[in-house]
């Protein structure tokens, strides 16, 4: 196979280097035809016509020296420089076969013009991964494409841990997610909105496996077809899809173990005869994490009060099982119609288990009062998501026109129990009981059209339209204990309804027109709420522009701009209460407003490989997790609140891969920014602001007996963040990997946070006080993921053939 690999891998340079800077003209192709036809290997000489295209990757780059071709001719031509292509073919031709190492190959019906889009074969990447050591990162002017199959520390474990050693990405255990140092950021699933956020989004990533990942978009500039939300950016996380035909299965186990254990058990498998292709995959999750966090506070001398402190020392125990499936259906009607439909679930069951201490003092008492905190969560979510959907190619240029119709129905009940035992050092101790019963449904309705019509090869025009419909239905009972009943609560009871209606319209144009490409956009989407007696409605347009001057040798100046909206989380808008103990509450907020960015990039990309921006960007109403002393007490409310504004812009470097040797490649990402917050407190107006920096390094190194090796870490410097500075943290990961069994098998060895520094540390100033929290979870694991792949079908067929002659919102 190695060979094969090597001797298409020549082939391809060859051809390559024959047509590099030439364009392809029609006599050379009439030529082809006329030789095949003297040398009886292709048709008899007779009427013949000319098709010519245009032939790009998925991120829009012409594919150079790729193959279109007559199937079982030698008739043939390869793309030139620009990625066009010209071909003479006999009028009776009724498919062309166009296909590029690293890619899927293509059948597709012969037009005078066409324009084709090729995708990544992520089985011969693997394959080509071991060979040629084929880049892992491309990066663009208006996203970064990461595979994770072809990374030992990104190929393993779920989907969680992938998005942990992203480039740039930073996610916690409470669903926290940052993307180049802001909030924001908008997660889609195969390009739909997955609708989660907080600890749903968590659970459903870690019942994701890694296995089953085929690529992830961090897209840093979204056209206007995207929704207007995602402040930092957008993080689509694509799946595997196999269009083989015949049946294949894949296998995969992974575990790992820190200071608990964690299994991600998936099965995968795909099938495709005559004009139906099913894929599908179910997986079972189960493991445990742990946070332990401490928290310091001071709170500032009173009339009344003198200087105190707060030391408070909690450990939880997170306990996770969760199953999770997919099953997608194509029905290929005819060449240009398919129509298809998609159900993914998944079944999620938490235990959490907590002890809390704290302690007050102040500088003349080693201690005033201790309370010893029990909290026991039991949580039961379920989620599933199905759409129906119809595509129609009009021609071979690119037109298109497709619909979906889209629903969810997520489902939460959870029993959370906390006691409470106080110990003064004078007066009587203390005991209080409480229990919180929760109860919730979200259900979203979506439906969506979309036209591509491309003009020409030049000149292209997107248009659609997109309606969301969502109800959330929640209660709250919290009850406490006395003299052995459970009394209702009132101050802390009650119910969250909530509607909204969300109405798109886009346009989009893009002109290509050497040496410039222009995109313009613009999105108008009208909000409509009602939540309890509150309603309101508001329209907002979102223009967005790419300007790109291509340069010699496949580089471009670019200049991006767009403008983007927040809305608030479900999550942030439920006025829910959750109680670490009687000092620490966690709240939303119904008062949330939406917040409003605008962006500005000016960047320099080299070959699919490197890049340099320049940014900017000001929000205005940021969202941001504020703390506030509630008055009379030393209760400390956490909750989301509307900043009066955020501004930030610096440097950010990419390069997808250095060759330092032929055996050791580099992947580098860095950042420097400067962030202002801004916010009212009291009548006065308080800032927070300070420079940043972000590295993320990636040395692929291939090792003998073709074995490949991956070494990867992070930095990320003190960052200021609304109120809060967060404090330094760092990581390096590595990770092994070797194809088995004529690369039916792979098995990844991997281990994270060698040195246990990857832990969240905050510090900050809340109501003239100070606090300091550091948090740790199991991130320091060793770890091993085993995949096996059973095929049956043309791709085993091929593959003897040539053995013989020589591929963010829910969350109650």
């Amino acid at each position: 196979m190695k060979r094969v690999i090597l001797i298409a891998l020549a082939i391809q340079c060859i051809g390559l280097s024959h047509l590099w800077g030439q364009e392809t003209n029609q006599s050379a192709d009439q030529q082809n035809v006329r030789h095949a036809s003297e040398s009886g290997s292709g048709p008899k000489s007779e009427a013949t016509k000319t098709v010519q295209g245009k032939i790009i990757d998925e991120t829009g780059v012409p594919v150079v020296g790729a193959t279109i071709s007559i199937p079982e001719t030698s008739v043939g031509t390869i793309s030139n420089q620009s990625g066009t292509f010209q071909l003479a073919i006999p009028v009776a031709t009724q498919s062309l076969k166009v296909s590029f190492i690293g890619y899927a190959t293509q059948q597709v019906v012969p037009e005078s013009r066409m324009n084709i889009t090729l995708h990544p074969d992520t089985t011969q990447i693997n394959q080509v991964n071991v060979v040629a050591q084929r880049p892992n990162v491309q990066v663009t002017a208006a996203k970064t494409t990461v595979y994770p199959s072809l990374s030992p520390t990104t190929s393993s474990g779920s989907a969680y841990s992938v998005l942990k050693n992203l480039p740039g990405v930073i996610i916690n255990s409470n669903g926290s997610l940052y993307l180049d140092g802001k909030s924001g950021v908008k997660v889609l699933v195969d390009g739909k909105n997955s609708y989660l956020s907080g600890t749903d989004l968590v659970n459903y990533l870690m019942s994701l496996p890694a296995s089953s990942l085929k690529k992830i978009d961090l897209i840093t500039h979204p056209s206007a077809k995207y929704e207007a939300a995602g402040n930092a950016g957008i993080i689509d996380i694509s799946t595997q899809k196999t269009n083989a035909v015949g049946y294949n299965v894949n296998v995969n186990t992974n575990y790992e173990r820190g200071k608990y254990g964690r299994a991600n058990n998936n099965l995968a498998f795909g099938y495709r005869q005559n004009k139906w292709n099913v894929n599908g995959m179910y997986g079972y999750y189960q493991g445990s994490n742990y946070v332990d966090l401490t928290i310091t506070r001071e709170f500032p001398e009173t009339a009344t009060d003198p200087l105190t402190f707060f030391d408070q020392d909690s450990y939880r125990k997170l306990e996770n099982r969760s199953h999770y499936f997919n099953l997608g259906v194509d029905f290929y009607a005819n060449p240009k119609t398919t129509l298809g439909m998609t159900v993914r679930g998944s079944s999620v069951n938490n235990k959490e288990n907590g002890t809390l201490s704290s302690v007050f003092y102040t500088l003349t008492t080693s201690g005033d009062s201790t309370i010893h905190s029990l909290t026991n969560n039991d949580a039961n979510r379920k989620n599933l998501t199905s759409s129906v959907y119809i595509r129609h190619k009009i021609d071979s240029l690119g037109k298109e026109i497709s619909a979906s119709a889209n629903g969810l129905h997520y489902s939460a009940k959870e029993n959370q129990f906390h006691q409470d035992v106080m110990t003064r050092t004078s007066g009587p101790s203390s005991e209080d009981v409480s229990q919180a019963l929760k109860d919730g449904s979200i259900k979203m309705y979506s439906g969506r059209v979309d036209l591509a019509y491309p003009i020409n090869h030049q000149w292209s025009f997107d248009a659609g339209a997109k309606s969301d419909i969502v109800n959330i239905d929640d209660g709250a009972n919290y009850q406490n204990r006395q003299n052995g009943q459970w009394i209702t609560d009132p101050g802390l009871s009650t119910m969250f309804n909530y509607r909204e209606n969300i109405n798109a319209l886009y346009v989009s144009s893009k002109v290509q027109k050497k040496p410039w490409t222009a995109e313009l956009g613009l999105r108008v989407e009208n909000t409509n709420v009602e939540a309890g007696s509150v309603s309101q409605s508001y329209t907002n347009y979102f223009p967005n522009l790419l300007l790109s001057w291509q340069l010699p040798n496949d580089n471009a100046l670019n200049l991006t701009y767009d403008k983007r909206i927040d809305r608030p989380n479900y999550h942030d808008l439920n006025p829910f209460v959750y109680v670490f103990d009687n000092y620490t509450y966690e709240q939303g907020n119904t008062g949330l407003k939406p917040q409003f960015t605008n962006r500005f990039i000016f960047s320099y990309t080299i070959r699919k490989a490197y890049k340099l921006s320049l940014f900017y960007t000001n929000t205005t109403q940021a969202i941001i997790k504020s703390y506030f002393v509630q008055p009379g007490t030393k209760r400390v409310l956490v909750m989301p609140t509307n900043m009066s504004s955020h501004h930030s812009y610096g440097i950010q470097g990419d390069a997808a891969q250095l060759s330092l040797t032929k055996w050791w490649k580099t992947s580098l990402h860095t950042q420097l920014a400067q962030d202002n917050y801004q916010w009212m407190e009291n009548g006065s107006t308080l800032k927070n602001e300070g420079w940043s920096f972000q590295a993320g390094l990636q040395n692929r190194i291939s090792l003998p007996w073709r074995w490949s090796g991956e070494v990867s870490g992070f930095y990320n410097s003190r960052m200021a963040f609304g109120q809060i500075d967060v404090l330094p943290t760092w990581q390096v990961s590595g990770g092994i990997q070797r194809s088995l069994f004529h690369r039916k098998a792979t098995l990844s060895i991997f281990s994270n946070d060698w040195f246990h520094s990857n832990h969240t540390r905050i510090k900050g100033v809340i109501t003239g006080g100070h606090v300091i929290t550091n948090e740790f979870d199991d991130h320091t694991v060793l770890g091993v993921s085993f995949t096996w792949r059973f095929k049956k079908g043309a791709d085993v067929k091929k593959a003897k053939e040539k053995k013989s002659i020589d591929s963010k919102r829910i969350s109650l």
